[in-house]
């Protein structure tokens, strides 16, 4: 069942405000990254959407967007950070249209690995816990 509109606009504006969140962008071949630390403007009311900060911007849209889940990952490919937390927008092939990763609780502000910090994980579940159950809104984990 497809994510209610209003409902995802809701969730992609407070992922967008929230502090060092990571908005991924990737297909087979290429990967773009960009931080939301610079300003940050939603158009969020057409089908494309569009999330602008000083430097990028990106349009989805809206209508691919099938489902969402709060995503516990296994990280294989950074060595001393165990895991990754983010929320992933997928469309009706399950493919991934857009990641918002959070502050990684084994990453200190430069993104240098650190000592676990349970703040930073405790955003992650604050997020979930309001949103899992929510028009089909789900949680996973990724081995």
């Amino acid at each position: 069942m497809p994510v209610d509109r209003p409902l995802l606009a809701q969730l992609i504006g407070e992922l967008v405000e929230t502090p060092n969140m990571l908005v991924v962008i990737d297909s087979a071949s290429a990967v773009a990254e960009m931080h939301t630390g610079s300003t940050v403007r939603l158009d969020l009311t057409d089908r494309w959407a569009m999330i602008e900060s000083d430097e990028w911007h990106v349009h989805i849209d809206m209508d691919d967007v099938a489902g969402t889940q709060f995503v516990d990952a296994v990280d294989r490919f950074h060595e001393g950070i165990p895991k990754l937390y983010y929320v992933r927008l997928y469309d009706r092939s399950d493919r991934t249209l857009i990641r918002f990763y959070f502050p990684n609780p084994w990453l200190d502000d430069r993104e240098q690995p650190s000592e676990f910090q349970q703040e930073k994980l405790d955003v992650f579940e604050a997020f979930r816990d309001r949103y899992v159950g929510r028009d089909g809104i789900v949680s996973a984990t990724r081995d």
